[in-house]
């Protein structure tokens, strides 16, 4: 869907709330989908589709595999 965060992504907007996901999602290594596209078309916030997940969660997994394949 889109290529770039939404403008109230949980990855770049900080609070309390936000806070509270990016952690859940890093802890337990659990991709979010957005939480700006309608709920009956991405399903719950943990219940995960390619076409619907978060950016800011595919921009956090490249950077990850990105410094795990400069430590290799």
């Amino acid at each position: 869907m889109c290529r770039k965060t939404c403008k109230e992504c949980p990855w770049i907007v900080r609070n309390h709330f936000n806070d509270m996901i990016i952690g859940h999602s890093k802890k337990h290594d659990k991709p979010h989908n957005c939480h700006m596209i309608p709920p009956e078309k991405r399903g719950g916030l943990w219940e995960t589709k390619e076409e619907t997940k978060c950016i800011g969660r595919k921009q956090f997994e490249k950077q990850q595999e990105y410094e795990s394949n400069i430590i290799v």
